[in-house]
């Protein structure tokens, strides 16, 4: 009779243990026992993708200003000014990277395969000249803003995303694009008569910014 209590004991907390097993999962959802911050009133998936798909073409636009400031910076162009310029853009779009990211952790919303497919946005390793470099630059920004703006369309519907997404983030990208097409405009016309020396004294001018 010992025995027989002792087994019945044994199952009675088995399934006692069983249940609560069960009740853990439920919480999450998916299996894990693990639980979600999200919910159906603040957040939104659409909205959600449209950031991860935003985060990575921040990261492809710092990574391509990062192969144009080493393009500008090697012995062979030596042009610092311009490759100062192209990693702090870099750095720029890669602080912005990481802000959406700690949003999207904030939401709990970040896949493991997430930078899976990163690479330069405009897939380029060379430039004729500076001109061209800066007219790549001023797309590059263009892109991201159209998209930024596509973005904040996507996430109309979260009130909070909505809201986090319209303060400066357009208004700063929006500033960024004006400076570079003064910028362009104006060694444009001075390399009209000038060429290379244009590109030197240009990029001389840009290491006392």
């Amino acid at each position: 009779m010992g025995h027989l209590s002792a087994a019945l004991l044994a199952l009675a907390l088995a399934g006692g243990l069983g249940g609560l097993a069960d009740a853990t999962c439920a919480i999450g959802g998916d299996g894990s026992g693990k639980v979600s911050c999200q919910e159906g009133s603040t957040y939104s998936q659409t909205c959600a993708t449209a950031i991860k798909n935003h985060v990575k073409l921040e990261f492809s636009a710092a990574t391509q200003y990062l192969v144009m400031g080493a393009y500008f910076g090697q012995d062979n162009i030596n042009l610092h000014g311009f490759s100062n310029m192209f990693f702090k853009h870099a750095d720029e779009e890669r602080a912005h990277g990481l802000k959406f990211i700690d949003y999207l952790r904030m939401r709990g919303n970040l896949d493991e395969d997430f930078f899976s497919s990163l690479k330069p946005i405009k897939n380029k390793s060379s430039w004729a000249d500076a001109e061209e470099a800066l007219r790549d630059a001023l797309e590059m920004e263009k892109v991201v803003t159209g998209a930024m703006k596509a973005m904040i369309d996507q996430c109309s519907e979260d009130d909070f995303s909505a809201d986090w997404l319209t303060g400066d983030w357009l208004d700063e990208q929006l500033r960024g694009q004006r400076e570079l097409s003064g910028m362009i405009n104006t060694f444009a016309t001075f390399r009209r008569d000038y060429e290379s020396l244009a590109d030197w004294m240009f990029s001389e001018q840009l290491l006392k910014a």
